[in-house]
């Protein structure tokens, strides 16, 4: 069967009309399938009718089971509202179903919703993504990529989700170990763990998604700034055709995704860059929530440990000292992302910009002291005095000229070409995280720049992007900061 979302039929008088197909219609494993879905739907519906005489019936389930069998019956047609119908039935079903504390907490009645429920969620999942797919293939873009990021997205949430609170309560019940529900909260179910992981999963995705869109404005600012062009102040339009980009074409990720990789007006190839960027910065925001924000910076040297941690301690109870910690090395390590991009187009940036960098941080830290939590050296401090405000803006510099006269060192090294983006890279370095912490980072990236060199698949594209190996280290580095700092402080 060909994957095309029409098929042709004769009419009487010999001509050829196109007839759009239904979500079942591609193949014969959509035909059987939905059969089983009709009857599976119609055994739920008799049996929620029997349990309707017993006053033991969710109204939830009956629209559920309803609304199913009336988009498997008409299989064609008001596409999207078939999927947003079956989407609101199987979060109202799965509101129904993952409330299981009856199956595993060793009772001899159980719940007589819990199964026909079950079975009901089941079925309109699956229709759910058939229908999907079916909408993916009408809008004429290959659909294998989405459905499989999509899947992938999916099956990784539900198992967060869903999963490891139902593992965990099997396994509890099944080994008679009740040291962990000891621990948790009276009255604390499965169903509450879930909604608490939901929220937990909702507040991460947003600080992750909010990565991605910051790294959709850098690829604009990378190509902007050392063309002198604007950045800010202007429409976002294709490079090609010049065509103004829709607000629904101009989401991060998922529009290029959506768009197949193609400008919507004249069907240029958008470069996989623009993709790159965006889920490298998102996961820059992403990995610094899970072990810097959300842990309360364990991972900064000089930062006690904090009584509460995790999201709903420092995010939703804010903790404005490590929050600004998070933005600030968040923002640091996407401003090394531009300097990168900047490098790999071989475009220089102006010295303006790279002072005006800098400033930015360093007056930032001395505005802000908690965002550099480091001690001054006790002989810097001896020198300009113990006012704390002096005192950060003295040790942001000292750091800042170590970060600039290991540039030197290394590009003296190197003999590369291109030092505007490289000396503003390790200055900045030197700011944020501190003199020591740069010579530490400094000697791992002299262990990437051998290995870079020694590898000849390697040595091609990377041996002229030392920016771009710099960055590499301080993502490896940042992880481990506290530790390394505590083994080899000075």
């Amino acid at each position: 069967m060909t994957d095309q979302p029409f098929k042709q039929s004769a009419c009487l008088d010999g001509e050829v009309t196109t007839l759009r197909r239904g979500p079942y219609e591609y193949s014969l494993i959509g035909e059987y399938v939905r059969l089983l879905l009709i009857l599976s739907a119609l055994l739920v519906l008799m049996w929620l009718a029997q349990l309707a005489f017993r006053e033991n019936v969710s109204l939830p389930s009956l629209l559920a089971v309803v609304v199913l069998l009336a988009t498997l019956v008409t299989a064609r047609g008001m596409l999207w509202l078939r999927v947003f119908m079956l989407a609101a039935m199987t979060f109202n079903v799965f509101a129904v179903v993952t409330n299981p504390d009856d199956v595993w907490s060793g009772r001899d009645t159980v719940d007589p919703l819990v199964i026909p429920s079950l079975i009901l969620l089941i079925c309109l999942t699956v229709a759910f993504i058939f229908e999907a797919g079916s909408m993916i293939r009408e809008r004429g873009r290959p659909n294998w990529i989405k459905l499989l990021c999509l899947g992938m997205l999916a099956s990784s949430v539900a198992g967060y989700i869903v999963g490891v609170p139902l593992v965990n309560a099997f396994w509890e019940s099944f080994s008679g170990d009740a040291s962990n529900a000891a621990a948790r909260a009276p009255g604390w179910t499965i169903s509450k763990e879930m909604l608490f992981r939901s929220a937990k999963f909702v507040v991460f995705a947003i600080f992750t998604y909010f990565g991605a869109c910051i790294g959709s404005f850098l690829n604009v600012v990378a190509y902007g700034i050392p063309r002198g062009e604007s950045v800010g102040l202007r429409n976002s339009s294709c490079p090609k055709c010049n065509a103004k980009i829709s607000r629904i074409d101009n989401l991060p990720v998922f529009s290029y995704l959506n768009l197949s990789a193609r400008c919507r007006s004249c069907q240029a190839p958008i470069p996989v860059r623009y993709l790159l960027v965006e889920l490298q910065v998102a996961a820059i925001f992403g990995s610094l929530f899970l072990y810097e924000l959300v842990t309360g910076a364990a991972n900064v040297p000089a930062m006690s440990r904090i009584s509460y941690s995790g999201i709903l301690w420092i995010v939703l109870y804010p903790k404005w000292n490590i929050i600004g910690i998070y933005l600030f090395h968040s923002l640091f390590m996407s401003f090394l992302v531009v300097l990168s991009l900047i490098e790999w187009d071989r475009q220089k940036l102006k010295l303006r910009f790279s002072i005006a960098l800098v400033l930015l941080f360093l007056l930032a830290a001395t505005a802000y002291l908690p965002l550099q939590p480091i001690p001054a050296p006790e002989y810097l401090s001896s020198l300009v005095g113990h006012i704390p405000a002096v005192s950060q803006f003295a040790k942001l510099v000292f750091g800042g000229i170590v970060g600039a006269i290991a540039a030197s060192f290394f590009w003296s090294v190197t003999e590369q070409e291109n030092r505007s983006t490289f000396f503003p890279a390790m200055t900045l370095a030197g700011v944020v995280l501190g003199w020591q912490t740069t010579l530490h980072v400094s000697v791992l990236f002299a262990v990437l720049l051998l290995a870079v060199r020694f590898v000849p698949r390697l040595r091609s594209p990377l041996s002229a992007q030392p920016t771009l190996i710099f960055l590499t280290a301080v993502m490896i580095h940042h992880p481990i900061w506290k530790t390394v700092y505590e083994w080899i402080s000075i």
